[in-house]
């Protein structure tokens, strides 16, 4: 049966080019005013007005540097920190079109409108009340952070998008070509490998194996290009901390206290036999299908990734672009009872974590400009601030993980029943 507000939601499609069209052109009023107006990026201390597109130069002067039989590997002076490159040789190919740091600004530019265009493309909001929701997400600091650091993260996650849309299909070829996009996309950025869960989601046999083996293929192919960022990636591993850092250990970061690697591994084995243990049911709850099965993949992409990379804890908040993809999950209720109230904890806790660091860090900023706050308080609600947002982070990451893993649970009894090692009785997860 489905839920009266999903026959509601489908039934707005006429209606919903209109809601796309009115949310993009908010969005690209409200980017534009980020750029004209650089206050807004030392307000929020997303960067420096001076350093647009941080991670694009990164890229681009990579590119650059091994057009001149530079090695960037080794050292790239044309970034403004210096920074070595740290991925797959397949980023040379700026370079090789002809691009150089002098394209900054329009490449990004360019970058930036072809994420709004795989969000629209993937999430395709039907209804007003969906609209605003997205408008929320994409104006939060944590994605402000990325549009102006135009991270390698935004093509990447257009290449996700583009193969999530793939996965929609109905014939094996277009499936296939999403599979092809998501291997290419682990190979870009490493992260992504955690994506590879959506393979579970193959509707035979025969096609999770020839999906696995076209994956494979894809990783085997680009090994020679990856050897070398694999290794800068691993020997530089980032540890952030303070404002806008993102992962599990950056709560023990802030207090310069030691990461407990051993107990966080430990809570996180703990917490997933309580999630399962919780799950359980005698009912049967038979796979999704039709757009409802499309929702739960894409919310699987999206929770795996979030989690993946708080976690690993390497990276900023920006990661949180990823978990766009969830939304549609989150807007058409397809669930009752408990699974629903997880849903909607998870929905408030991803606006909190989006909202309260970055709108607090704006507020200290501005009082400490006015003086109407000193910078020894400033830096004490900073901490006090940071310190909130990490628990609710770990409370956020705990509810995907319990929706996560009932996905996962249910795609590989799926699979053990094609290989007829499973007697397709689904028990609820």
């Amino acid at each position: 049966m489905i839920h009266p507000h999903l026959e509601n939601s489908l039934a707005e499609g006429p209606r919903a080019w209109k809601v796309s069209l009115l949310t993009a052109l908010l969005l690209v009023l409200v980017w534009s005013a980020c750029f004209f107006f650089p206050i807004v990026w030392t307000a929020t201390g997303i960067g420096e007005a001076d350093k647009l597109f941080l991670d694009l130069r990164n890229i681009l002067s990579a590119g650059e540097l091994a057009q001149q039989g530079l090695d960037p590997f080794l050292k790239n002076p044309l970034d403004p920190y210096n920074r070595l490159h740290g991925y797959t040789e397949w980023w040379f190919v700026t370079g090789a079109v002809g691009l150089t740091l002098a394209d900054t600004t329009w490449v990004g530019s360019l970058l930036l409108g072809m994420t709004l265009a795989a969000t629209l493309l993937v999430l395709r909001p039907a209804t007003w009340r969906e609209g605003r929701s997205l408008f929320f997400v994409l104006v939060s600091p944590p994605l402000l952070l990325a549009i102006n650091r135009a991270n390698p993260d935004l093509p990447v996650f257009v290449l996700l998008g583009i193969a999530l849309v793939c996965f929609r299909g109905e014939t094996a070829p277009r499936r296939a070509l999403g599979v092809v996009l998501l291997a290419a996309a682990a190979v870009l950025k490493y992260f992504p490998l955690a994506a590879v869960v959506l393979l579970l989601d193959a509707r035979s046999r025969r096609e999770l194996i020839g999906w696995v083996g076209l994956y494979l293929f894809v990783l085997v192919l680009a090994w020679p290009s990856l050897a070398r960022g694999w290794q800068v990636a691993t020997s530089h591993q980032p540890a952030p901390s303070w404002l806008y850092a993102f992962g599990a250990p950056v709560l023990f970061r802030d207090f310069d206290l030691p990461v407990p690697l051993g107990w966080l591994a430990a809570a996180f084995m703990l917490v997933t036999a309580g999630l399962i243990k919780s799950m359980v049911r005698n009912e049967q709850t038979p796979p999704a299908e039709g757009a409802v099965r499309d929702w739960e993949r894409e919310f699987a992409g999206g929770a795996v990734m979030v989690i993946g990379c708080f976690l690993h804890g390497s990276s900023y908040i920006y990661k949180l672009i990823f978990a766009l993809w969830m939304l549609p999950l989150f807007w058409r209720e397809t669930v009752t009872g408990t699974d629903a109230r997880w849903r909607r904890a998870t929905v408030v806790l991803l606006f909190a974590v989006l909202w309260i660091e970055g709108g607090m860090a704006t507020i200290i900023n501005l009082s400490v400009f006015a003086a109407t706050l000193s910078i020894p308080a400033a830096e004490a609600w900073l901490k006090l601030t940071l310190a909130i947002n990490q628990l609710l982070t770990f409370a956020l990451v705990i509810c995907l993980w319990r929706q996560l893993l009932g996905y996962l649970l249910r795609k590989t009894l799926t699979q053990l029943a094609h290989f007829g090692l499973w007697n397709e009785r689904f028990p609820k997860f």
